[in-house]
């Protein structure tokens, strides 16, 4: 059905995927964008499911494991670099106030 290479590059670019939503969804949430939030945490849940399926219906493939790690290690540093992005995009200018002395 899948290639020896096939099934770990799948579940390896589900899990960076996940992970990376992940990342932006905790992110949005603590800067209040709950509705964008609770939308990537459902998109989370079916990447998960589907990325974690294949992993341990398939425990005999060290490769998928393998997959899964690489997967989650690149995955969370993407969701950091955009989440790096997302506050550079953000930043104001805050004036002090000048109060009569």
């Amino acid at each position: 059905m899948w290639t020896a290479l096939g099934q770990p590059v799948l579940i390896a670019v589900l899990v960076v995927l996940e992970v990376a939503v992940w990342q932006v969804r905790v992110a949005l949430a603590t800067r209040g964008r709950k509705r964008e939030a609770a939308a990537l945490g459902a998109v989370n849940a079916v990447m998960s499911v589907v990325a974690l399926g294949q992993v341990v219906t398939n425990l005999d493939r060290p490769a998928n494991v393998a997959g899964y790690a690489i997967g989650v290690a690149l995955g969370v540093y993407l969701g950091v670099v955009v989440d790096e992005g997302l506050r550079r995009s953000r930043r104001t200018a805050e004036t002090p106030e000048l109060t009569p002395a």
